[in-house]
């Protein structure tokens, strides 16, 4: 049995929706099991936690930044073979290791290959290099799948692994697993289906399947399907939510038209929105 250990912070919200990824991917991979905790488990249940880690073939961290949480992460898991960190406190990150792609602890965080991409998805400011970041996790696999370079791979991986963890959702999240349990833990998984992208500004509504990419778009359905002869109220939502499709959601979009307002639902990255 191989092991995926998930810790997941600022987002208890979807702790429920990891656990049911996790299930998903051990009934299509039975010899793989998934155990998902968020960053207050850190506190709440931290022998649970220490007693998962030390059985791990895989740490996966997201979004932790607590110095203590990082510091008792970092003596718990620098021995686990294979450790996924992303867009967490630099010490955390620094952990990162797949396969021959590693981050470590030079000072910038990143090997200099990277350091040079990464450049050219940020103006330099020092406020837009976690968009930037963001922006080169994004393009990178697409990027170097033209690299004919053995050496790369396992950073392509790892771009393609955070594909499927920032798409979100459950089936994405299963997938992830998936891809590293058949990449690296030596499981065979009949087939892994691609990315179910959403984007990442965008708008919905209940009565709409899918997503407008626009405000025109959205008021222009809104218009033929129902009316717009009432004050327009722009809402400003995290995509994350709308991934894990909480309910307050749909319930805030309906308070406001049987409040006699057309609400504006507008969806942003939390990081990149700013």
């Amino acid at each position: 049995m191989k092991s995926i250990v998930l810790i997941v912070g600022f987002e208890t919200f979807n702790t429920n929706l990891y656990r049911q990824s996790g299930l998903l991917a051990s009934s299509k991979c039975p010899d793989l099991e998934v155990k998902v905790f968020s960053d207050k488990s850190l506190t709440s249940e931290p022998e649970i936690v220490e007693q998962a880690l030390a059985t791990a073939d895989v740490f996966f961290a997201s979004l932790i930044f607590d110095y203590d949480q990082v510091t008792w992460l970092r003596q718990r898991a620098a021995q686990i073979p294979i450790r996924l960190v992303f867009e967490s406190a630099l010490e955390l990150m620094s952990l990162t290791r797949l396969g021959e792609f590693a981050i470590g602890d030079k000072p910038k965080g990143m090997p200099k290959p990277i350091q040079f991409i990464l450049s050219k998805f940020s103006s330099g400011k020092e406020e837009d290099k976690l968009a930037g970041y963001l922006s080169f996790l994004k393009t990178g696999p697409k990027l170097l799948k033209f690299i004919p370079a053995k050496k790369v791979q396992d950073l392509r991986n790892w771009l393609i692994i955070y594909g499927y963890w920032n798409a979100g959702g459950t089936e994405n999240v299963a997938a992830m697993c998936w891809v590293i349990a058949q990449k690296y833990l030596g499981l065979k998984v009949r087939e892994i289906p691609e990315v179910i992208e959403t984007p990442n500004r965008g708008l919905l509504h209940p009565d709409y399947q899918g997503y407008f990419l626009t405000p025109q778009e959205y008021l222009a359905w809104y218009k033929k399907n129902k009316s717009l002869d009432k004050p327009v109220v722009a809402l400003l939502l995290y995509r994350k939510h709308v991934i894990s499709k909480l309910p307050y959601i749909n319930q805030l979009i309906r308070h406001f038209e049987t409040a006699n307002l057309i609400p504006l639902p507008v969806f942003i990255n939390g990081v990149e929105g700013h």
